[in-house]
C-alpha cells in the first residue's frame, strides 16, 4: 500500500514537473517575438500589443515601486532619459495606479512622453514573459524581436549599449 502511494505521488510530481518545463519552454519561445499581451493603463483602460509603435525599439521594464533595485534603475533611467527619446518604454508593474503615480513622480519620470505606465492588475505578466523578478528588462528591436533580457538589476549603460548595438545591425 505504501509503495503504491509513493509511486502515485512520484508520478504526479513527475507529471507536474514535465508540464511546467514544457510551459517554460513555450513561454521562452513565444517571447522571442513580442507576445500578444493585454495589460491596463493607469486609468484602467485596456492596453495591448496593438498599441506598440512597430517602427521603434521597445524596452519593457518590469518593476515594483517598493523594490530598492527598481528604485535605483529608475534614478539611472532619469539620469539618462534623453538617450531613450527614440525608444518606447513600458513600465509594467502590479502596483496600483496611485502607487505608480507616486513612483513616477518621485523619480521624475512622470512627464516623459515615451514612457507608458502599465498596470498588470491581473498578475498576467508571467504568462507572456515568464517568471520575472523585479526588476527585469526586455529589449525588443523595431521588428519586435527580443534582442536582450535582463533579470535583476542592470546598469542603464548596458541597456543603452544593447540598443545602440541593435541600431547598427
Amino acid at each position: 500500500m505504501t509503495a503504491t502511494l509513493c509511486c502515485i505521488i512520484a508520478s504526479i510530481l513527475v507529471y507536474k514537473i514535465v508540464g511546467k518545463n514544457a510551459l517554460n519552454k513555450q513561454i521562452k519561445l513565444n517571447k522571442q517575438t513580442l507576445p500578444e499581451f493585454i495589460f491596463y493603463t493607469q486609468d484602467l483602460k485596456s492596453y495591448n500589443t496593438s498599441h506598440i509603435n512597430k517602427n521603434k525599439a521597445l524596452c519593457i521594464f518590469y518593476y515594483n515601486a517598493e523594490c530598492d533595485h527598481c528604485q535605483y534603475e529608475a534614478k539611472q533611467l532619469k539620469k539618462h532619459i534623453n538617450a531613450f527619446k527614440d525608444v518606447q518604454i513600458l513600465m509594467v508593474s502590479t502596483n496600483k495606479p496611485t502607487e505608480t503615480q507616486l513612483f513616477a513622480k518621485s523619480y521624475g519620470l512622470n512627464s516623459s512622453k515615451f514612457i507608458t505606465w502599465i498596470y498588470d492588475k491581473d498578475f498576467n505578466f508571467y504568462k507572456w514573459f515568464g517568471n520575472a523578478v523585479a526588476p527585469s528588462v526586455y529589449i525588443y528591436n523595431n521588428k519586435q524581436h527580443l534582442v536582450k533580457e535582463y533579470n535583476g538589476e542592470v546598469k542603464i549603460e548596458a541597456i543603452l549599449s544593447q540598443l545602440n548595438n541593435d541600431k547598427k545591425n
